[in-house]
């Protein structure tokens, strides 16, 4: 039995995620009834997407193609890393192809796509010191956009800034000794040069405190230019509940960026003795059959809870592999690439529960009305023999809540 708070974000979700649409068709400029409509929704606005790291890492080429058929089956959407300490081990030398493979596999797959993170105090190259740290952010920058500028839809200017101090290596003590205030403006510069319309995120994990909400309010006041704030997930060790996920989406959104949640993980195991977060660290987990079956049902919660929020955007599975980022159960595929059942959960959600395919048939004024989700459709009009087929997009704005006139469109025949 779904709790109350599901239940009334199932219904907020027909009214946040959902538009009428009123069409008209129309022959030699006259109305036309009794047409067939046909609605085919061929995508969705809303980015629902994975890490997909472990693409052109597998051992065999079947692999590469069962891994890339259960993900585009699933997704719209993509994050691709360039974390500095990896993506550049030494000075100008640089983890590709790899990356540029990723870049051109989500092309191919027509997935949005990510570039994570520009600027990231926690993976700092070993060959960095003090007094190089801005000159090699310039450099880094330039060098990534001037590659892949104009691959990408969205970048992460920074990441987890408000736990900056934890960390003691060139990057760190550089946002401490100039800000972060400086840090992000510094950033949006150097990208902003290159790509004035780029769609720049700044995301953390330390989303529940004070110290986030703090920052937050502080870019405003400083009129930092990022497009979207990214509130990352990760639920190895500690659970959200369904009250606090609605409590720091609604007050994250009271600042007036659109919402990515980025990077969300919920196991299906529980880990065995402390969890480390640590770059390369292996951690133990007790795995069950039950527990597949309680990740997929938590996991159903948890996206029916944030696509309901009016502010999100785009909400991103991390990692999509099993036992891949802290050896964690934590994937939507197991260790053979077959779907889990939180991988079921998902897709029953995104394409049967929130896709919309409609037939209608226009009235004597020559139009008809269908309420679809957003997204693209591919709208087909048949009326005595002749059919056409056209697609277009049917959008919801930032932070729309609901109501307002008909989206309204016309086709001729």
């Amino acid at each position: 039995m779904s709790s109350e708070i599901i239940q009334s974000a199932r219904r907020r979700i027909r009214e946040v995620r959902q538009k009428d649409v009123e069409l008209l068709v129309l022959k030699d400029g006259q109305p036309v009834e009794n047409a067939s409509v046909s609605f085919r929704m061929k995508n969705h606005q809303f980015l629902f997407g994975a890490v997909s790291y472990a693409h052109g890492t597998l051992d065999h080429p079947g692999k590469e193609e069962k891994f890339t058929r259960h993900f585009t089956k699933l997704f719209n959407y993509t994050m691709v890393p360039f974390h500095w300490s990896w993506y550049e081990p030494q000075r100008g030398a640089y983890n590709e192809p790899y990356t540029g493979n990723l870049v051109r596999w989500a092309d191919t797959n027509h997935l949005k796509k990510k570039l994570h993170a520009l600027i990231w105090h926690e993976c700092c190259p070993d060959w960095l010191t003090d007094d190089m740290v801005e000159a090699e952010y310039v450099r880094r920058i330039n060098h990534l956009m001037s590659l892949y500028g104009e691959d990408f839809d969205f970048f992460d200017l920074a990441n987890e800034t408000t736990v900056n101090d934890r960390f003691d290596n060139p990057v760190s003590r550089w946002v401490k000794r100039s800000g972060p205030i400086h840090m992000m403006k510094f950033g949006t510069g150097l990208v902003r040069a290159w790509k004035p319309e780029a769609k720049l995120l700044f995301g953390d994990w330390n989303v529940h405190g004070e110290e986030y909400f703090d920052f937050l309010r502080e870019m405003r006041e400083k009129d930092v230019d990022i497009d979207i704030i990214g509130m990352q997930s990760h639920m190895h060790r500690d659970l959200w509940s369904q009250e606090e996920t609605i409590r720091v989406i609604e007050r994250a959104s009271e600042y007036g960026w659109p919402i990515h949640f980025p990077e969300c993980s919920v196991c299906s195991g529980t880990p065995i003795g402390e969890m480390s977060y640590g770059a390369g660290a292996v951690n133990q987990f007790r795995e069950t059959e039950e527990d597949l079956y309680w990740q997929a049902e938590f996991t159903k919660d948890f996206y029916t809870l944030v696509f309901s929020q009016p502010a999100v955007e785009a909400l991103s599975w991390f990692d999509f592999t099993e036992h891949r980022w802290l050896n964690a159960p934590a994937g939507l595929v197991d260790d053979d690439l077959n779907p889990k059942p939180v991988y079921a959960a998902l897709y029953d959600l995104i394409h049967r529960e929130w896709h919309s395919d409609v037939d209608v048939t226009t009235g004597t004024a020559g139009n008809c009305r269908a309420r679809l989700f957003c997204g693209n459709y591919e709208i087909t009009v048949a009326v005595d023999g002749i059919q056409k087929t056209v697609h277009r997009d049917i959008l919801r704005e930032s932070f729309y809540a609901g109501g307002g006139q008909p989206m309204r469109m016309s086709i001729h025949i």
